[in-house]
């Protein structure tokens, strides 16, 4: 592999890393978010505890406990929020994974080349370890 080959192909790698990167900040931020919501419905219960304000409690927590029930409306439109939070998700992860694989093909193609040096070897091994980080069991069988 020429020099210009190789770095063509490094800043191919590079740029696939960096959407990489891009998709897993957004991710965390959605995380993020989810989790402050949830912290703040506990901190709220919690609150309704120790005022003995079991009103304000049955607010925060009526639906999440069995008895009650979503009209049929809610129901409707929960299933089609869930399933097109799915059908994002899925097709999220199979993109994820395509371009793990990519990455990692790259990465492997990049490192069979004798002319690099060490330094830059090894961070080739550790991109490399990264994508099979990420190629875990569950996202294989997508």
């Amino acid at each position: 592999m020429s020099e210009i080959e190789w770095r063509e192909e490094r800043e191919k790698v590079l740029e696939r890393l960096g959407k990489f990167e891009q998709v897993a900040a957004e991710s965390q931020a959605e995380a993020a978010i989810y989790r402050k919501m949830l912290e703040e419905c506990w901190q709220a219960a919690s609150e309704a505890l120790k005022r003995k304000d079991l009103d304000l409690l049955y607010k925060i927590t009526g639906k999440f406990s069995f008895d009650w029930v979503p009209t049929e409306y809610e129901g409707k439109e929960w299933g089609k929020l869930f399933l097109h939070a799915y059908m994002r998700d899925a097709g999220w992860l199979k993109h994820a994974k395509k371009r793990l694989e990519q990455i990692k093909a790259d990465a492997e193609i990049i490192l069979e080349d004798d002319e690099i040096d060490a330094e830059l070897k090894e961070r080739i091994k550790k991109i490399i370890d990264a994508a099979d980080d990420g190629l875990i069991t569950h996202i294989q069988h997508t």
